[in-house]
């Protein structure tokens, strides 16, 4: 039986509701200075349920296939709502909306009553500009996030490191690759990924940080193609049933190309995982928050060493294949933990100068993607 005087009516699967306000979760403010920001605005009509959040600077519209018997519209809090479709135990969710501005959640027992309100003053979502779209695989678009959001800068105070810089570049088969480039000052990622379309990206595309980690949940997600349409001050990413409209950072990336190193002296091979293992159980003895190991390479294996006053020490030992002179280095171990819990690649290759050098660290057999880790001084 409905309730009297309701004005939307229908019925959506628990599981593509639950996931679609999952995903705006990290768009609402938990403390908002305006409280559509801490609201999702929910549009039925016809077939579908569009769920749109905002944060004022990143928009998030998700479309969900729902059975609808009165369409209509109404903002309510996004975590509450999540709140309760997560706890909820059947498999179908009925909303139910009255002129009074209640909105009724119903599955199974279970019923709950909604304040909203009636999305009149919800921000309206920004205008899409597609003077410029490329077409990315999802896979590609996944690794391309994956090895690079590590090195994005925390600091939203430096301009022009807070974010994942974007380009065109062609490749040495004549093929045209989008390109993200991240640092922080102390570490460099760069990738590629194949792509088709129209080329023409803004000479500064800088993707804020938060617009790139929720970007990071939906490719994890979402398994379809994406489309990148750029605009002088934004970007629009359109995936299956999905867009992320953000506006891009006000600032300059650096000319990354001059800390790129060149002409190494020395080139060392190592199996990723034993690696890992090493670096993992080395770091527990990391007494500063640098978590600086000493790298000792020689021919035909590596010393990693680590120590804590308080505490004790570390030693351990993996095999390498060493090309060039012993070196004795530092890194930041948990540098080189983010580049390898990212990468997927059996062996890791350290192309280096001298101690104090920038490191250079490759993928053997791949050309799209390349690694910078400034070492560290341990005297």
């Amino acid at each position: 039986m409905g309730l009297p005087g309701a004005v939307v009516d229908l019925y959506i699967d628990r599981e593509p509701l639950l996931r679609g306000l999952a995903r705006i979760q990290g768009i609402v403010e938990k403390k908002p200075s305006n409280q559509n920001y801490a609201h999702v605005l929910m549009e039925a009509s016809d077939t579908d349920l569009v769920l749109t959040a905002t944060d004022g600077t990143m928009t998030l519209i998700g479309v969900l296939q729902a059975r609808v018997e009165g369409g209509g519209r109404c903002t309510a809090d996004a975590a509450k709502l999540f709140a309760i479709v997560r706890l909820l135990d059947a498999s179908v969710v009925r909303f139910q909306l009255t002129r009074g501005a209640r909105l009724s959640v119903r599955a199974g027992n279970a019923e709950y009553h909604l304040n909203t309100t009636d999305g009149s003053d919800f921000p309206p979502s920004p205008a899409r500009d597609d003077r410029s779209n490329l077409t990315v695989p999802g896979a590609d678009l996944r690794r391309l996030v994956d090895e690079t959001y590590f090195s994005v800068s925390m600091d939203d105070n430096r301009y022009g490191l807070n974010g994942a810089h974007l380009e065109r570049v062609e490749a040495a088969d004549g093929s045209s690759r989008l390109r993200m480039v991240t640092t922080d000052g102390s570490r460099l990622s760069l990738s590629e990924a194949s792509l088709t379309g129209d080329l023409g990206i803004p000479k500064r595309t800088l993707i804020p940080r938060k617009a790139l980690a929720e970007l990071k949940k939906l490719v994890d997600e979402v398994d379809s193609s994406w489309t990148l349409s750029f605009g002088e001050r934004s970007l629009t990413l359109s995936g299956q049933n999905v867009t992320l409209l953000s506006r891009l950072v006000d600032g300059d990336f650096p000319d990354y190309r001059q800390v790129l190193p060149t002409g190494a002296k020395r080139r060392v091979t190592i199996e990723r995982d034993p690696l890992v293992a090493c670096l993992k159980r080395v770091q527990l003895m990391a007494a500063d928050r640098n978590n600086s190991v000493r790298f000792s390479f020689e021919e035909g294996r590596l010393l990693l060493s680590a120590s804590d006053a308080r505490a004790g020490d570390a030693r351990e030992e993996v095999t390498v294949d060493l090309e060039g002179a012993p070196l004795a280095t530092g890194f930041n171990v948990k540098y080189l933990l983010d580049i390898l819990s990212n990468v997927r690649c059996e062996r890791i290759q350290f192309d280096m100068g001298e101690a104090l050098d920038p490191c250079l660290l490759r993928v053997p057999d791949r050309d799209d993607c390349l690694f910078v880790v400034m070492p560290m001084r341990l005297d």
